[in-house]
């Protein structure tokens, strides 16, 4: 394997335990990823709220490059993909994406706001931003 590759799933799991502590410490009861087969899906974390609802978590988000998190076209790209084929599952939970970082301009922000607005997603929610992990608490 690369350097490349090591240091990429090395800030994988670092961003994915930096989420694990902002859910837990908003109230959440974290339980497992969720493979949804008939559509090609992963759910990176279920967790319910302290009232019991269910919530599914996408995590994009990393600490180095040029484009981290829901700075990259394609990634934005991969989170909508993913909340557009949750609608074949009927009732499903909210569908919120954590990042590292989140668009202010360009393509990706046009993007992640037609999902938002479309419903593909339900909330992008920044960890590194206290205002925007505050939202959490509504779902």
């Amino acid at each position: 394997m690369s350097d490349f590759q090591s240091l990429a799933g090395q800030q994988g799991r670092q961003f994915s335990e930096q989420c694990d502590v902002v859910l837990a410490s908003e109230g959440f009861r974290l339980e497992g990823a969720h493979r949804l087969v008939d559509i090609g899906v992963e759910i990176d974390r279920v967790a319910r709220t302290a009232a019991g609802r269910v919530v599914w978590f996408e995590y994009k988000g990393s600490f180095r490059g040029r484009t981290p998190g829901l700075l990259r076209t394609d990634t934005v790209k991969k989170a909508i993909a993913n909340g557009a084929l949750l609608a074949a599952v009927p009732d499903h939970p909210p569908y919120v994406v954590l990042t590292s970082h989140a668009p202010t301009r360009g393509a990706a922000l046009a993007m992640l706001e037609t999902a938002l607005r479309l419903g593909f997603v339900t909330d992008a929610v920044c960890v590194n931003d206290p205002a925007a992990v505050r939202r959490l608490r509504d779902l």
